[in-house]
């Protein structure tokens, strides 16, 4: 049937909204562009390929924006756990929260600062060559953590090596102990811990005497950046993931999180972030059901490049102990804009 001049118009106008749609599409990173993995030995993060040269993770388990790149993800490991070497991040870091390690030694050339050895020698791993050797931690402040995870590979075949926490800086060796895994070197070893005082402390020790090595040990929870005060005084603060919800598939992301204040009172938060012109990337913030007298702050600091930030609408900006925060003080919208330089 021949169909009418009408028709043929509607069909034609159509055809650039498809197309604009695929070129909007076309600009983000991959497809899918925003999903959930293991990603650098941290469970359930939210990856989004803003662009193909901007990425960010966010952590649902304390409300924030956990990494910034540039070059995507090398996807490897298991899917549902991180009993091997998991996806990692390529290219150039911008911004990582500056507290989501408690401490990540890579370098085994050297004892890394403020540990105490014996009997350890160091190399392409550290090695443990009798039954007294033992690598010991400083004194740890995890009260601002959660989920705090030990994760370390003992590469080769020998000994088994003993992890010992202590509680109590040292005193008593009896908080917490397990035994590494006898698996093949790539499975590594991953514990939570049991503890999270000011004085935590750890130490690596040989269960018999061969020979026994240690690598890449790592140590990192979920930071409790989000915090808050009621008419001046600090009271807690816990974040409650509400998931995320995409904006016409490709056009934008909103992400959802409550953070819940005494008493089960929730402060809702939506954050929209998206990718500016070069290393660079804006996030609007949507406040409500903030109880007067109460102020939300989140902490920005991060590692990598030199953030230069700008804010407008309703929050403020801050910066106490060397640290910087954004500051909620009433309901409504904000817009923060970071540009990241060497």
């Amino acid at each position: 049937m021949k169909k009418s001049p009408m028709v043929h118009r509607l069909c034609l106008l159509a055809l650039p909204a498809l197309v604009a749609g695929d070129a909007h599409a076309a600009t983000r990173g991959r497809e899918p562009w925003a999903f959930r993995m293991i990603l650098e030995n941290k469970t359930r993060m939210l990856v989004l390929a803003l662009r193909s040269d901007l990425w960010a993770s966010y952590n649902p388990a304390n409300g924030t924006l956990h990494k910034v790149w540039n070059g995507g993800v090398q996807f490897q490991g298991k899917v549902w756990d991180f009993s091997q070497k998991n996806s990692v991040t390529l290219g150039t870091t911008y911004h990582q929260l500056e507290d989501a390690f408690v401490f990540r030694n890579l370098d085994e050339t050297v004892i890394p600062a403020g540990w105490t050895s014996s009997g350890v020698t160091t190399g392409g791993q550290w090695s443990f060559g009798s039954s007294s050797a033992v690598l010991t931690s400083p004194a740890l402040d995890l009260t601002k953590y959660g989920n705090v995870m030990l994760n370390y590979f003992t590469p080769g075949s020998g000994g088994v090596l003993r992890v010992q926490v202590s509680n109590n800086n040292g005193a008593t060796w009896d908080a917490q102990y397990w035994d590494s895994l006898s698996s093949p070197p790539e499975d590594g070893n991953q514990k939570q811990l049991a503890v999270n005082g000011s004085q935590v402390r750890l130490r690596f020790i040989p269960t018999t005497g061969a020979s026994t090595g240690l690598q890449n040990v790592s140590l990192f929870g979920d930071y409790q950046a989000w915090s808050a005060r009621q008419d001046g005084s600090p009271v807690n603060a816990r974040v409650d993931w509400r998931g995320y919800q995409l904006v016409n598939q490709t056009d934008g992301i909103v992400i959802k999180y409550d953070i819940v204040l005494p008493g089960d009172v929730r402060v809702a938060v939506h954050e929209a972030p998206e990718a500016l012109a070069g290393a660079a990337m804006t996030r609007k913030f949507t406040v409500s059901g903030l109880p007067a007298g109460a102020v939300l702050s989140l902490e920005l600091d991060g590692t990598g490049y030199n953030a230069a930030r700008t804010l407008s609408g309703a929050g403020a900006l801050r910066t106490a102990g060397g640290d910087t925060f954004l500051d909620f003080t009433s309901n409504g919208e904000c817009t923060l804009n970071t540009t990241w330089t060497p």
